[in-house]
């Protein structure tokens, strides 16, 4: 969706707030094709402006520069969309009646999905077995995934078809649930045994994969997202499908937001076909570029698989499911060094987090031209040495302040209130000097950045003292974001030469109460200049 080169438009009649120091205040902005051309007062800019420039008037309005989510799943939002919504199922009863009503309306599936069960909220506080999900149907696989994506419950079906009884090993790093008694499996994977039924999916084709893509990136605009960071492509094998169809999108001018992709690369092969991807691609534009490699270290603190130093306080029997051994996540942090690609690493406990830094020590020692920023996606249980050393080691921390409205009533009974001190501990982070990136990890929870913004300034009242300033929580979803993708000669402020990606907003999000954040609707989303909301 970029303007011509020829198009030159005035936007006045509007409280301008562009996170540039040099005049964090303006009245005026003039875009020229896809970018900012002038930024100031109303009489420089008109000045400024050619005689034949569209005069657009915002009535009032605020206007921020557009939101940037450094991590989410945009293609597997889009999937959620068709299948079933678990987020608000408060018993396995309701679960199942879910499920029982969506077979009636699609008699024909070859698979019935659903996402976003959490037991924490159940009246029961067990999880969901394959006796449950029988119960919808036994002769098609049922897969519903929890809200933090790192625990699967399937029906009896689906472990048919994907081979799995109770002589299946569990896989590296990853488990699966098994009866005490009979050693059958309840039904229950966890982290990579997820990955076994993978294949009972049906794969989507590149035109399924666009359109789905076209959905989900259309819903981001409405929320005032310009660029998301999306990990949506999964190993080697989908490398090709998922990138043709964003390719195929980008070229026909069809994608209303921008979007840098993250590529989770499990192995040293798919580093390396992921490395022949980034060499060998055209030129995609302003809105597609391919991002860092994604590893992941350990799993989440719902399903208690994130690793942690210490045993959970409330399943004592472990200490969380690390992905790889500290040698396997060396060698595959400085496999992506030595090929100067970034790297981001999800990890949310604080074992995990040592190995992450550990990693990312050997890599920047060994290869001392490594010029990407590596990452670490969460980070959310940590001990201030740690805080510490990625602040030393100039780690971004890509955040979630929209996951504490939800965790907040776990957390405590799962680490205690000592550990809990630095756990999502964002002032500090900022405090430290450690870069941070604001995002949702969408579908797990809700991306709309004006959510993420009241929680960042609020935290629902729980730990207050590492609450961010209205300023510090702007800056996180934009500056912050347009950073930790090497992105901030582009975005991130209302600047000119910047790409003129901005959201007109209703009310100040500086001023107005931090309560009617998350009520605001945004009045307009416009990409490179150009309106992409209705």
């Amino acid at each position: 969706m970029q303007a011509t080169n020829s198009e030159s438009k005035l936007f006045y009649n509007a409280n301008f707030i562009t996170l540039d120091d040099r005049y964090p205040r303006a009245e005026a902005m003039l875009v020229t094709g896809e970018r900012i051309a002038a930024i100031g007062t109303l009489e420089a800019v008109t000045t400024a402006a050619p005689v034949e420039a569209e005069r657009i008037d915002l009535n009032g309005l605020t206007v921020v520069p557009g939101f940037n989510d450094s991590h989410l799943h945009l293609l597997n939002w889009g999937l959620s969309m068709a299948g079933i919504d678990l987020t608000q199922v408060r018993s396995i009863h309701e679960m199942i009646a879910l499920g029982r009503n969506y077979l009636q309306t699609q008699p024909d599936a070859r698979v019935i999905m659903g996402r976003g069960w959490s037991d924490e909220k159940f009246d029961s506080k067990r999880l969901p077995n394959r006796w449950d999900l029988d119960q919808i149907a036994r002769d098609v696989p049922v897969l519903f995934t929890r809200v933090c994506g790192h625990v699967c419950a399937v029906n009896s079906k689906a472990l048919e078809l994907a081979g799995i009884n109770a002589n299946t090993d569990n896989p590296a790093g990853g488990s699966i649930d098994r009866d005490p008694l009979s050693g059958e499996p309840t039904g229950i994977l966890r982290e990579t045994a997820i990955e076994l039924i993978y294949k009972l999916i049906p794969t989507p084709s590149i035109s399924e994969l666009k359109g789905i893509l076209r959905g989900a990136a259309q819903a981001a605009a409405a929320v005032g997202l310009t660029s998301v960071q999306a990990n949506d492509i999964q190993g080697a094998a989908g490398l090709s499908t998922q990138l043709e169809a964003y390719r195929q999108l980008a070229e026909a001018d069809e994608l209303p937001i921008r979007v840098n992709l993250q590529a989770s690369m499990p192995t040293l092969s798919d580093i390396t076909s992921y490395l022949a991807a980034v060499e060998g691609s055209r030129d995609f534009g302003t809105y597609l570029a391919l991002g860092p490699v994604k590893l992941y270290a350990d799993g989440s603190l719902g399903a208690k698989t994130a690793a942690m130093s210490e045993p959970y306080l409330d399943a004592p029997e472990t200490r969380g499911v690390p992905i790889y051994s500290q040698p396997e996540l060396d060698e595959l942090v400085l496999a992506a060094a030595q090929a100067d690609l970034q790297v981001a690493v999800h990890a949310i406990g604080d074992w995990a987090l040592d190995m992450v830094l550990t990693s990312y020590a050997k890599a920047k020692a060994a290869v001392p031209a490594w010029s990407k920023r590596p990452r670490v996606v969460h980070c959310q249980i940590a001990r201030l040495e740690q805080l510490e050393r990625m602040a030393e080691l100039r780690v971004v921390a890509d955040i979630q302040p929209i996951f504490v409205p939800t965790d907040r009533h776990f957390v405590e009974a799962r680490i205690g209130t000592t550990r809990a001190r630095y756990a999502y501990a964002w002032k500090t982070m900022v405090e430290l000097g450690i870069a941070t990136a604001g995002s949702s990890d969408c579908p797990i929870e809700n991306c709309n950045p004006l959510l993420g913004l009241q929680a960042a300034i609020t935290r629902d009242g729980w730990h207050p003292e590492e609450c961010l300033t209205p300023l510090a929580a702007l800056k996180l979803f934009t500056i912050g974001s347009a950073y930790a993708a090497h992105e901030e000669n582009e975005k991130g402020t209302l600047s000119p030469g910047k790409l003129a990606d901005f959201v007109v907003l209703p009310q100040d999000p500086l001023t107005v109460e931090p309560e009617a954040l998350g009520q605001m609707e945004v009045a307009a989303t416009y990409v490179g200049g150009r309106r992409v909301t209705q």
